[in-house]
């Protein structure tokens, strides 16, 4: 969705004058009690990807709304949850846009921050198996139609044991017969899947960059280029450096990761310098 290769694809899909609306759906554990039974629930927010992320992001705007809270039994409740989406999204339907317009819409679940019927610590986009995922070769996509294949060749087995260990042989994970997007239009479940940008950027990637920087110029000598920075606005003061922060928030990253490169500048070679920068672009 991020692409305008994907939107010109998808419209060319569509009837003429359609409007395609990306729908995107994220599911989160919540924690409602701590000390009183550990109460949690698993709500359901949906928006679409024709806002601008700044007026999604605002709960004033109303433009990211709760559609429901889920049970255990997940991908059941979420092919109810999203049924209307499915004929919505072959048919079309008349919405009312901000000008006064009437446009024929097609709402395309195209982003889903959770699920794709994949076995745990294995990769929700493509078949590398979960002890080969620091392979730099890359390897075969998922496709929705793969994963489906997978689940119907195991559905003829004798018992939910033998489906169950069929999946698990190709990373599929097995405690789902019937996956809630099976059905949607134009929708590969594997291509909706959005990177986490706090655990996997802030808390994952630039984690590790930072620990190789301090491993390449010393802690000490990383601390006082932080330290001698000057007050800039929008950035963060580590008045006593890094190394000796514990239990660092995603936001404590995001705020490293905007000085940290200038930091580096003179200390590190310039070879570690372009490797620092290729990571962090990509």
């Amino acid at each position: 969705m991020h692409t305008a290769k994907w939107w010109h694809a998808l419209q060319a899909l569509l009837p003429a004058g359609a409007t395609v609306a990306p729908v995107i759906v994220a599911t989160d554990k919540t924690q409602l009690t701590q000390f009183s039974g550990g109460k949690s629930a698993y709500p359901v927010y949906l928006t679409i990807g024709n806002l601008s992320k700044a007026v999604r992001r605002k709960p004033s705007q109303n433009a990211c709304i709760l559609i429901a809270y889920l049970s255990r039994i997940f991908h059941e409740a979420m092919r109810i949850v999203l049924k209307p989406l499915k004929k919505a999204g072959k048919d079309g339907v008349e919405m009312t846009c901000s000008n006064g317009d009437i446009r024929c819409v097609f709402p395309i679940l195209t982003c889903y921050c959770l699920v794709t019927c994949t076995k745990y610590g294995t990769c929700p986009k493509c078949q590398c198996p979960a002890d080969s995922l620091g392979d730099p070769k890359a390897a075969p996509e998922r496709t929705r139609q793969w994963t489906e294949k997978i689940i119907n060749d195991a559905k003829v087995s004798d018992s939910p044991r033998e489906f169950h260990k069929e999946c698990m042989s190709h990373d599929v994970t097995g405690g789902v017969y019937t996956p809630f997007w099976q059905d949607f239009p134009y929708t590969d479940i594997h291509k909706c899947i959005t990177p986490d940008i706090l655990h996997q950027l802030y808390q994952g990637i630039f984690k590790h960059i930072v620990a190789w920087c301090q491993r390449i110029v010393g802690e000490k000598a990383l601390d006082q280029r932080i330290q001698a920075l000057p007050f800039g606005v929008g950035l963060r003061q580590f008045k006593h450096g890094i190394s000796k922060l514990s239990q660092i928030s995603g936001s404590e990253r995001k705020n490293m990761a905007k000085i940290l490169l200038g930091c580096l500048s003179g200390l590190m070679a310039p070879t570690g310098i372009k490797a620092h920068r290729a990571l962090w672009n990509n």
